[in-house]
């Protein structure tokens, strides 16, 4: 059965949105009917940030002490490490989200694209931009989180709407895909969120981590699935996709 937020919680995190909401990711569509007219193209990605974690009564706490506090807003920050220092444990129980995301889209650009360009692909993480004068295609992990999540923090709650609550119990993904060119100019972005409860797949910690984790793992490779097929499907244009960025 699914648990309700309690409504303090809510008016809190809700407030606490009002006050120290970020900036949604902007998404640009791709207009260069021909791919392979860009090649070579090196695709590459960003280190994964470490997956959060927290519970219930982790998010209430860290929402009114962020709300209560003087400079609330640097709260945010230290709310983000003590997420991720709980869930430095589960770092070795779980796959790359990121080289996941990338892997399952390259894996769907081979098979679905015609036009299908060139790719050297760079499998190591980079841990500084990207600074070669070619085409590339370069995936970021924003954020990734498990357990009851605030969704005030990191802006998803901006791009996913206010009136669909501000907490979320299950996974959560933020992935954002983007294509220069030589000068650096974007040629092509996509962001996409991936929350368990869009697809009725809301889960608690307790059920995440149950079996060595395994329902956090193939948590993380359908929301992978999920978000490499909505880069492609951007990517191609398809109206349902172009009508979800113009909402």
């Amino acid at each position: 059965m699914k648990k309700l937020t309690p409504w303090p919680l809510v008016v809190v995190l809700t407030v606490s949105f009002l006050v120290l909401q970020g900036c949604a990711s902007s998404n640009k569509q791709f207009t260069n009917q021909n791919l392979s007219s860009l090649e070579p193209i090196k695709v590459c990605r960003y280190e994964t940030p470490g997956i959060m974690k927290s519970t219930g009564t982790e998010t209430a706490l860290l929402a009114l002490v962020t709300l209560a506090a003087p400079g609330g807003s640097a709260l945010l920050v230290v709310g983000d490490e003590y997420a991720k220092a709980r869930g430095s444990d589960t770092q070795t129980m779980i796959p790359d989200f990121g080289s996941l995301v990338m892997n399952k889209f390259l894996e769907r650009i081979h098979n679905e694209r015609s036009d299908r360009p060139a790719l050297t692909v760079m499998q190591d993480p980079l841990k500084e931009d990207f600074s070669e004068k070619c085409t590339v295609m370069e995936f970021k992990v924003n954020r990734v989180a498990y357990g009851s999540i605030d969704l005030t923090r990191g802006g998803i709650a901006l791009e996913r709407g206010l009136d669909k609550g501000v907490v979320s119990n299950g996974f959560l993904s933020k992935a954002t895909v983007t294509m220069k060119d030589s000068q650096g100019e974007v040629l092509w972005q996509k962001s996409y969120v991936y929350l368990s409860e869009n697809f009725d797949r809301s889960m608690s910690v307790d059920e995440l981590e149950a079996d060595n984790f395994n329902l956090l793992r193939e948590e993380m490779e359908f929301a992978a699935e999920k978000t490499a097929a909505d880069f492609i499907e951007h990517l191609n244009g398809e109206p349902k996709e172009i009508a979800k960025v113009k909402e």
